[in-house]
């Protein structure tokens, strides 16, 4: 683990302001979307022999993980169901704990979470199995951090709860038969998730010992959790991804960034925030961002100051949103800063000469003949193809204040070459996937005019990439009222609930 660098010149953003730790040389992988994620934690889980631990804003008892093909010789789908998964191992493995802490949620999510869903998970006999909830945020606020660790040895973060309508391939096809929850289908819906190893990894653990103390005063011993023979430990400082991914990163510096809220004797803690800043700051070329919801003053700010400034290059900044917000009740109270934010960002790259895409993704069309638009529920931002920030978090005020969040961070400084491909090519997997196959790879890498010529693919036809109509966006009377009403207590600028002013 080290701190803040210089290399070359060049000054890292990866500072005590903006990280929670830093590690060096940390093996890594993407799992791009729920299939990749669901059977890679499936493997990953099947192989663990002291501990599985998982913190999550929403899980569910019985997402099946793996489908169709991807079911191992013997298995059946039953089996592959996240409780039955954890109840056999609990019950074959006499060392192996397993730990589940879950958000103790608003009854604004009722209708969304399992019904009696710990009376499901404390069903298990097993006695080295424990679930609890974690209620230790602000009002309003929610645990929203998604992790899941592997004996100490891996670790999974990102965008992506374990939980029914979230699993997909990256087809993203709209007649995919596998992409059902509780035998209804779902939409497409496109995630990212991380793989960590090594510090990185025990860093993750270190992570859940203090949410459970938090959460429970019990004190876990973070030992008793990791693999601790000489063949284990051994194998810590080597990759230990022995289990499909969807792109392998090269050694890297990764640095951790946490949001925790302010509560009675905690702290407030706003790495992320920062973090997301210093990244916007330091663009010369490009700036892409996926995001589930777009509303955060902090970015918002740091994107306008960023376009305004004379001295530097104009930029290509390419968004990519869900078409529209998945509930009425976040249309009725996200929906609205948003549409806010990205006409105040349309008119600063009018004004300052930068290039700006706002973009959704179609999905093809259904059996009605209207088109499915897949849903943008990753979280992340590439800056010049050199910084590359994934996790849970969302480009949002509570994101940065009232909700728990995770992120991990890749930079390549200046020497960094592998880095620095990877994460390009890291980009133009993702794009590739919103554009579609007969898009022409070589038209996505160089950041130079990117804008213009993803609007030309639009307006040519050739392309599953819709530009985002911000005049749909335009709030009723009725959600303004609404809007009024809850946005301090759903989407908060900074700890203090003040509203996001205007820029």
């Amino acid at each position: 683990m080290t701190g803040p660098s210089e290399v070359d010149g060049d000054v890292s953003i990866l500072t005590a302001e903006t990280t929670w730790r830093v590690h060096e040389q940390i093996e890594t992988a993407l799992l791009i979307d729920g299939r990749d994620y669901y059977r890679a934690f499936f493997a990953a889980a099947s192989k663990a022999k002291k501990s599985i631990l998982l913190l999550g804003w929403q899980f569910d008892s019985d997402v099946q993980l793996v489908r169709g093909d991807d079911l191992p010789a013997g298995v059946e789908p039953r089996e592959a169901e996240l409780l039955a998964l954890l109840d056999r191992l609990c019950r074959d493995r006499p060392e192996l704990q397993i730990r589940v802490l879950a958000w103790d949620h608003s009854v604004l999510f009722a209708f969304e979470r399992e019904l009696l869903q710990k009376l499901y998970f404390d069903a298990i006999s097993c006695d080295r199995f424990d679930f609890r909830w974690d209620n230790t945020v602000p009002l309003g606020g929610s645990h929203h951090q998604k992790v899941a660790i592997v004996d100490g040895r891996v670790a999974f973060l990102g965008s992506q709860d374990i939980c029914q309508a979230r699993w997909d391939d990256s087809a993203h096809r709209p007649d995919n038969e596998h992409r059902t929850s509780r035998g209804a289908a779902h939409q497409p819906y496109h995630e990212v998730q991380l793989a960590v190893t090594g510090e990185a990894a025990r860093s993750m653990v270190d992570l859940f010992v203090w949410r459970w103390y938090g959460a429970t005063g019990e004190r876990l011993d973070p030992g008793e959790l990791a693999t601790r023979d000489e063949e284990e430990d051994n194998a810590l400082s080597r990759p230990s991804l022995d289990f499909p991914v969807t792109l392998p990163m090269p050694a890297a510096r990764l640095g951790l960034a946490r949001t925790i809220p302010e509560v009675t004797g905690r702290a407030q803690v706003s790495e992320v925030g920062a973090l997301y800043v210093k990244a916007i700051e330091s663009a010369e070329r490009l700036v892409y961002i996926e995001s589930q919801y777009l509303t955060s003053c902090a970015v918002r700010d740091a994107l306008l100051a960023r376009m305004a400034d004379p001295a530097r290059p104009k930029l290509d900044i390419v968004i990519v949103l869900p078409r529209k917000p998945e509930r009425l009740k976040e249309e009725m109270t996200i929906g609205i800063p948003q549409a806010v934010l990205l006409q105040l960002l349309d008119q600063a790259a009018r004004d300052h000469g930068h290039a700006l895409g706002i973009y959704d993704v179609a999905a093809g069309t259904g059996e009605d003949g209207e088109p499915r638009y897949v849903y943008i529920h990753s979280k992340l931002l590439i800056v010049d193809d050199r910084r590359f920030i994934v996790g849970s978090a969302n480009l949002t005020n509570r994101s940065m204040t009232i909700d728990s969040e995770i992120v991990a961070a890749y930079e390549a400084l200046p020497g960094e070459r592998a880095v620095r491909n990877a994460v390009r090519r890291a980009r133009v997997r993702l794009m590739l996937e919103h554009v579609g196959e007969r898009a022409v790879v070589r038209a996505l890498v160089r950041p130079e005019g990117l804008v213009a010529r993803l609007d030309a693919m639009i307006e040519a036809g050739e392309v599953r990439l819709r530009r985002h109509d911000l005049r749909k966006d335009e709030p009723g009377l009725v959600a303004k009222a609404v809007h009024e009403l809850t946005l301090e207590f759903l989407d908060p600028w900074e700890s203090t609930n003040e509203k996001c002013p205007a820029a």
